[in-house]
């Protein structure tokens, strides 16, 4: 122990300069939602625990992806894969080669941790997110028991905490037990997991992701020590993870969507402005492939991903194999079709009928008044994806906390 660091904290600076505005707490800023709220604080460790095949690792991913894509560093300790999976996959998220090669260190220890090796490692280089991949196979590794409140301190003094001292967004990636009604709140082993993290998620798998099926899960938030995450949590849901394959499984594109910007029946809220950018992108450049629409495009990369994907399965663009490219040309121009007005319409018997439907949110079903054989949810729908045509962001905003007021208020 540094015997240098039992001494007061001079708080003067620090008390001027959270009052001026210049200091703030953690805030965080990787792992993005499609609404820009960040997931991940810079400079702390989080917990992501889920069963098997939940996608845990695309969630990971997506947040090294969205990080090396922008020219930051990451650092990526993969105690249960390859690096040919990671690779892998980071392509399929339509990662540039010369990024991973450039801004990704990824380790795969077989031996257990020296603090020489550690050192070499984070003072290679300034990493702005770091991922653990398989906590328990780490602890082992390290001849720990993750069942033990002392080697679970041990852990995280010995590896995360020295990694998120350096500034890094530490994510560890754990399982859960198999019992769901013994698992609480933290991932398999002791409590004290959960204690030492500033934030933690967990995954629950709606549909199982593969490279042939889209994917949905829930990421619950389970911890939040600084409260700038819960905040945008609705039942404890901080995102819908939608996890798209296209290209016959060659891409994927991973979103974490709000959970209120989701329709009752499942279906996702769509970038309709972002399919009109890369509809009259393909127009003026014919044969374009999924690269040179991420270049060109402006937007968030998994969203292009999901309004080229909307656009050739709408018939929008048609994509054609030409050696070993995809290249996409234009069938028609993109026109958001108008939704149905739906006018409440009575009964013979002079009420409304009740309809029942199932919500990915909540996991169960709810009931509803129906109009002209439609539920309320479906005019719900029309709505959210009228406000996500909107050019203005600040209209689109102040649009989407009106909706969000009157289906509270009744």
């Amino acid at each position: 122990m540094n015997p240098s660091t039992w001494k007061r904290v001079d708080l003067g600076a620090i008390v001027a300069g959270v009052q001026s505005g210049e200091i703030v707490g953690p805030v965080p800023t990787l792992l993005s939602r499609s609404d820009g709220a960040a997931l991940l604080y810079g400079g702390e460790i989080h917990s992501l625990a889920g069963e098997p095949e939940s996608g845990k690792s695309w969630i990971a991913l997506a947040a090294v992806a969205a990080c090396v894509r922008d020219g930051g560093e990451a650092l990526y300790l993969d105690f249960e894969a390859a690096p040919e999976s990671i690779v892998e996959r980071l392509i399929a998220l339509g990662v540039e080669a010369d990024a991973i090669v450039d801004h990704l260190v990824y380790v795969r220890p077989s031996e257990s941790l020296t603090a020489d090796a550690l050192a070499r490692l984070l003072d290679d280089r300034s990493y702005d997110v770091a991922v653990i991949d398989g906590v328990s196979e780490a602890f082992m590794l390290l001849g720990l028991d993750p069942y033990s409140t002392t080697d679970s301190a041990k852990f995280q003094a010995a590896l995360p905490r020295p990694i998120a001292d350096r500034g890094a967004a530490t994510l560890e990636l754990d399982h859960v037990t198999k019992s769901s009604e013994q698992r609480g709140r933290w991932a398999i082993g002791s409590g004290h997991k959960l204690a030492a993290v500033a934030a933690a998620f967990s995954t629950e798998t709606v549909r199982a992701p593969s490279r042939t099926h889209d994917g949905l899960v829930k990421l619950r938030v389970e911890k939040d020590r600084h409260g700038r995450v819960r905040s945008h949590a609705s039942g404890g849901v901080v995102a819908l993870v939608r996890i798209v394959p296209s290209d016959e499984g060659e891409r994927v594109s991973v979103v974490l969507e709000p959970p209120d910007a989701i329709a009752s029946d499942g279906e996702a809220f769509r970038p309709t402005e972002l399919m009109r950018k890369v509809s009259s992108f393909v127009e003026t450049a014919p044969g374009a492939t999924g690269n040179e629409v991420r270049r060109s495009v402006p937007g968030k990369t998994d969203a292009k991903d999901l309004a080229l994907r909307l656009l050739v399965e709408e018939g929008y663009v048609e994509r054609r194999k030409v050696g070993r490219a995809n290249r996409h040309y234009l069938e028609k121009p993109f026109e958001e079709e108008p939704r149905p007005n739906h006018d409440s319409t009575a009964t013979g018997r002079g009420e409304r009928a009740t309809a029942t439907h199932d919500s990915p949110l909540k996991g169960e079903s709810r009931s509803g008044h129906a109009r002209n054989g439609h539920s309320r949810d479906r005019d719900l729908q029309g709505v959210v994806r009228a406000i996500g045509a909107l050019e203005d962001p600040d209209l689109q905003e102040q649009t989407w906390g009106l909706l969000k007021a009157g289906v509270s208020g009744g």
